[in-house]
């Protein structure tokens, strides 16, 4: 079993297949086509049904949809959310217009094709926040960052189900926990949050202002978010 899916095993699946077997983190990758055996694969259609359960679609954390074809792409994300409604589903974008159409087939964030080399690779894993501390625009609107949990935060030793980010700050997604020297990537809704937890989050300002004021509340930043 894969923590990782990558669907679609062109210039951009393989570079984040290598981001990803820089840090130890599980995956396979699926497509119609291989030229390295040497690669975790199944060999198929990544929009059937029968191949992702094949790739164990039911128990990953993560499915990134980075196939050619977009039509592709949000038939991966639609499936995915059917099958493991928690699964984290990171997706690419041929055409910049497309990209509404794969947010509202499930896909957790998009990216157009232009950036999805740089961020897809670095959404799953860790990199990601050695090199963006500062948040980053993804779509319009939408922002990736780090926020901390410390002693005094709110957060601090409950677990994600019971601390209800997701509906506190209107809407912000935790794709990673950073603990130390591990990471852990679309953490389950069990996972304690503990002090000194970096929260590597996806959403728009506002959302991201009323997370921080949760996790940090010392440092309360005004937002029209109400908690």
């Amino acid at each position: 079993m894969a923590d990782v899916i990558i669907c679609g095993f062109g210039v951009v699946g393989r570079r984040i297949a290598t981001h990803l077997e820089r840090h130890n983190i599980s995956y396979v990758s699926i497509d119609e086509l291989f030229f390295d055996e040497q690669t975790p694969h199944i060999v198929g259609n990544a929009a059937s049904e029968e191949i992702l359960k094949k790739a164990s679609i039911e128990e990953a954390k993560t499915v990134i949809a980075v196939t050619d074809d977009d039509i592709t792409n949000a038939f991966i994300s639609l499936l995915t959310k059917n099958l493991n409604a928690h699964a984290t589903i990171l997706a690419r974008a041929e055409e910049k217009e497309n990209v509404d159409k794969l947010d509202k087939a499930g896909a957790d964030f998009v990216l157009p094709m232009t950036r999805a080399g740089r961020y897809l690779a670095k959404s799953a894993i860790e990199p990601f926040v050695v090199d963006f501390l500062d948040m980053v625009s993804l779509t319009e609107g939408i922002e990736l960052t780090q926020v901390d949990v410390n002693e005094r935060s709110k957060l601090a030793n409950t677990s994600l189900k019971k601390a209800k980010i997701w509906k506190k700050t209107g809407g912000v997604n935790i794709i990673a926990i950073r603990r130390g020297g591990d990471t852990i990537v679309s953490p389950s809704e069990d996972e304690i949050l503990k002090p000194e937890d970096k929260l590597i989050v996806i959403g728009n300002g506002e959302q991201i202002i009323a997370l921080h004021n949760l996790a940090e509340p010392e440092k309360k930043i005004e937002s029209t978010v109400e908690e």
